[in-house]
């Protein structure tokens, strides 16, 4: 590669990086204030918390990839012409394709990341990510005891404890059990931990004692309380647990091979074939909006005489026609949800693009403002 055609390249990279670096800081605090909810409601760490939301990450690059790479060409061909740059490589001999073949080879690096994304990297984020909530969900202690406030998870049920550690060791346990009204109960315990045990919640309790009273055989013979001190004790939770401990996968959460595969023996499967289909056609055909949107900006900003007084009007289309292409492409997408036969235009929005572009480029007639002294001397200035 030529040095000036390294340095064409360089000069988009690092405005490549700071569009997705600023859109995805934008994006992860949009994700954040749908997980903050589900974190504080259950009472979970800062870390997992931060665990959750970057899992999600590898997902919105790939929503923003394309439109990153966009602004950061629109960005860079603009500074490029306007620092009389593109005119000068012009006045030196290069073709407007070699001019935009840096440009053009950034946008097929991001191609590739955002295919590599789509079928390896999302998936698999994806699915850490739902394990991650499901564990927030399925959190026995959070969902159980609030520390220092008396909670009732079920009629009858009081439970109390002064502190929960990160490990879900609780200390200073009391429950107060009326579900029985004949035989109530009071359990307290220095410590103690919920546990799942031959797939039942229980909450294990060390070093405590139960309270409860007996009747007396008549009238005349009073109650009395009875203290029984225990080590170790299993309090039975399964009425009061209802958690559904089973991961259930959406379709951003599969593989390519598990989105196409269609098992008719499945009726679940069957059922939302179409919504899979069209997620694999997709992680396929998205990558190639990097590479249509791009030729969009080189297309309004390579090609054409040099404009003296800027090309914010050429911006403003070209913008307009690239973010238009792509929400038409997001359009496609969720129509190819409820009818398979549409998939193909998801392949034939960015293709369709890329050939207009190329056609454009080609056809039109270079402008000649390149070889000539005072051209050049009014493109650069004094």
């Amino acid at each position: 590669m030529k040095l000036i055609q390294t340095y064409f390249r360089n000069a988009t990279l690092i405005p490549l990086l700071m569009t997705i670096g600023a859109l995805s800081v934008l994006a992860l605090l949009t994700q954040s204030l749908q997980t903050i909810d589900l974190i504080v409601e259950n009472r979970q760490s800062a870390g997992t918390f931060l665990t959750i939301t970057f899992l999600a990450l590898p997902q919105l690059i790939g929503v923003i990839l394309p439109i990153a790479v966009f602004i950061a060409s629109l960005y860079a061909l603009n500074r490029m012409n306007l620092d009389s740059e593109t005119v000068v490589a012009k006045a030196a001999g290069y073709s407007p394709w070699q001019i935009a073949s840096p440009v053009l080879r950034v946008a097929v690096y991001a191609l590739i990341v955002h295919l590599i994304i789509n079928l390896l990297v999302q998936p698999f984020s994806q699915r850490e990510m739902r394990e991650a909530i499901l564990d927030v969900r399925t959190d026995l202690a959070s969902q159980l005891v609030r520390p220092g406030e008396f909670n009732s998870p079920a009629p009858g049920l009081t439970v109390y404890t002064s502190d929960v550690g990160q490990s879900g060791e609780m200390s200073d346990v009391l429950i107060y059990d009326s579900r029985d009204p004949v035989n109530k109960a009071t359990y307290t315990a220095k410590n103690g931990a919920i546990k799942t045990v031959n797939g039942k919640a229980v909450l294990i309790m060390r070093n405590g004692n139960v309270q409860y009273g007996t009747a007396g055989y008549d009238e005349a013979e009073p109650s009395e309380i009875r203290i029984v001190g225990f080590d170790d004790y299993q309090f039975d939770l399964s009425e009061v647990m209802t958690l559904d401990p089973t991961l259930r996968l959406k379709t951003s959460d599969q593989y390519l091979h598990e989105l196409l595969r269609n098992d008719r023996a499945d009726y679940a499967r069957q059922q939302f074939y179409e919504s899979r289909l069209a997620e694999a056609h997709m992680r396929l055909s998205s990558p190639l909006y990097n590479v249509a949107l791009v030729l969009i900006a080189i297309a309004f900003l390579v090609r054409g005489e040099f404009q003296r007084m800027g090309y914010g009007r050429r911006i403003a289309i070209a913008a307009a026609i690239g973010f238009f292409v792509r929400l038409v492409g997001f359009a496609v997408t969720s129509a190819s949800e409820d009818d398979s036969a549409l998939n193909a235009f998801q392949y034939a929005v960015p293709v369709l693009t890329i050939i207009v572009c190329i056609v454009y480029m080609n056809g039109r007639k270079q402008a000649k403002i390149m070889f000539k002294p005072k051209h050049l001397k009014e493109a650069i200035g004094p």
